[in-house]
């Protein structure tokens, strides 16, 4: 290696800390890495020294500020020599210290040292010992890693939360860092996104309006809360921060834990978890938003609804089906139209499969059947629930014929059953060992045991789904209840009311085998499904004897 090329270059003296390394205690502190790299350089006659640092960093990433920046000065032949303190200070990843100190170093004259390794590229010896200690770092930062994820998933099982970065809405109390907070100021936005949404408002709408309004987005709000500078747009709300929001669960006043994971200890890329692996516990901090508010949204985002061109978007897009090809009908628009000439029409038919007809419907003729069948609803309900919750009570599955109560005895029974047979294969197994009965009867009582346990966890599952779809069912009934007692006497459609009552639309093809142009349409509402409306007659029989047999209304 050219001495004199390398004294007339910078000497780069690299230090290293990661969170797990502070650890260990004060040696490996950045002052106590500086104080030993720069007593070794001038004790050597070093010239030109320069400090990198890279304070809070892994040792198992190279994507590191200061260690880039060095980098690229040694591609540009600035530096000819990098001391560090230990190998581990390099990184603890063996392959990619290895490619370092075996390929790019030499391949751009630079001599490195690792004090405290006794390692020194330009002292040549026989036994090189730095691959065997590139890999002990290695396996050290594995162990490491083991053992955080550990203590990590320890932590998330307890039910404590483990993002440090809060949601927006809540902060940290003073004096449990453990503990969320509403931040009411941002609570305030929200809850103001949540009620957009349920009013019919898409993400990019609702970003829009929050720009029109100035609203400060997540970042600048806090920089003005911390009194700092932000130098950036504090109004720019995109889509994607409306949609995230709309999205999180932690506004219920639940933690999800293990959201995202990676791959291995060595990437720091994160991938999303599967909700089966993610895990919830509810209630652990206060609401923002309601379930009922939430619900409602998630209902609406299930159907996501692209805005037109126009930016319009009607109060029923997302909700109306073919009722031949089951494809949603699009809500078709344009500036030049009139209000009263935007339309619906089949997507399939829209997209040239010719596998279905247009379903052409005009958006206002649609709105007014749906609203003539909702105000007729809500009276009808209004005035007799009792009658229409025992219709509705008699309509479930039956399954249900089994009453909630007997299922959740019958669960009891039969996990107790469960764990008395955990119990006897514990005790079977010890009459085997102590000889008091032959390895051939425990083998066949051992298979009994095995085989009722199996068929106990069908029947478990099986009266858990029972129990949850019951309770599920019974909910979402109060539900409907709940939001039918909003509207007294409406005057007019609104996305609140079609997405607290409305499930979805079916639209038929126009029949003309009269001469005239007539088109059917069922109206499915949340929890029940169809509701067949009495006549005039009926009602009066109603009021009198309850429900009676009599024709229905078509919609």
């Amino acid at each position: 290696m050219n001495r004199q090329l390398n004294e007339n270059r910078i000497t780069a003296l690299y230090c290293r800390l990661s969170q797990d390394d502070g650890r260990e205690g004060e040696s490996n502190s950045i002052v106590n890495q500086k104080a030993l790299l720069n007593e070794y350089a001038r004790k050597n006659r070093f010239k030109n020294l320069q400090f990198f640092v890279d304070d809070g960093y892994s040792g198992t990433t190279f994507d590191r500020p200061a260690f880039r920046e060095m980098e690229k000065m040694i591609e540009n032949g600035e530096i000819g020599t990098v001391i560090v303190k230990d190998m581990s200070r390099l990184g603890r990843n063996y392959l990619q210290v290895g490619m370092y100190t075996d390929i790019m170093f030499p391949e751009n004259d630079v001599r490195f040292i690792a004090i405290n390794d006794n390692v020194d590229s330009a002292v040549q010896t026989e036994f090189d010992m730095t691959p065997i200690r590139n890999f002990c770092n290695e396996l050290y930062a594995r162990d490491t890693a083991k053992k955080i994820k550990s203590t990590f998933k320890m932590k998330g099982e307890s039910g404590k939360h483990l993002t440090t970065n809060l949601p927006f809405g809540y902060i940290k109390d003073k004096d449990d860092k453990d503990k969320w907070l509403i931040d009411e100021p941002a609570a305030i936005v929200i809850r103001k996104i949540f009620n957009l949404c349920a009013n019919g408002f898409g993400p990019l709408q609702i970003a829009k309006r929050l720009r029109a309004e100035k609203v400060l987005i997540p970042t600048a709000y806090y920089a003005q809360r911390d009194g700092k500078l932000y130098e950036r747009d504090p109004f720019n709300w995109d889509q994607k921060t409306v949609a995230g929001i709309l999205e999180r669960v932690e506004y219920l006043g639940h933690t999800v834990n293990f959201k995202t994971t990676s791959k291995n200890y060595k990437s720091k890329k994160r991938i999303q978890n599967p909700p089966e692996r993610q895990m919830i516990f509810k209630n652990t901090h206060p609401a923002i938003i309601s379930d009922e508010l939430f619900e409602t949204v998630q209902k609406i985002r299930e159907g996501k609804r692209r805005p037109t061109a126009t930016g319009k978007i009607s109060l029923l897009s997302g909700k109306v089906i073919c009722a031949d090809c089951k494809a949603k009908l699009h809500y078709c628009t344009t500036n030049g139209f009139e209000e009263r000439q935007d339309f619906f029409t089949c997507a399939n038919y829209r997209s040239n499969m010719g596998s279905c007809s247009a379903h052409y419907i005009r958006n206002v003729t649609l709105c007014n059947m749906v609203f003539k069948h909702i105000k007729k609803m809500l009276v009808y309900v209004q005035q007799f629930e009792e009658t229409f919750v025992r219709d509705q009570i008699e309509r479930l599955d039956n399954a249900m014929t089994m009453s909630i109560s007997k299922a959740k005895v019958d669960v009891v029974t039969l996990r107790r059953r469960d764990e008395d047979l955990n119990t006897l294969f514990k005790i079977l197994y010890e009459d085997m060992v102590s000889g008091r009965i032959t390895a051939e009867r425990f083998d066949m009582l051992a298979r009994e045991y095995e085989q009722e346990q199996k068929e106990l966890k069908v029947k478990i599952t099986e009266l858990d789904d029972l129990i949850e779809n019951g309770e599920t069912q019974t909910k979402d009934l109060k539900q409907l209840l709940v939001n039918v007692r909003k509207y007294t006497d409406p005057q007019e459609l609104t996305a609140q009311m079609v997405n607290d009552l409305v499930d979805k639309i079916v639209v038929y093809a126009p029949d003309k085998s009269s001469g005239h142009r007539r088109q059917k349409i069922e109206i499915y509402y949340n929890a029940v499904g169809i509701i067949d409306l009495p006549t005039v007659q009926e009602d009066d029989c109603i009021a009198l004897h309850g429900r009676c047999k009599g024709k229905k209304i078509a919609v």
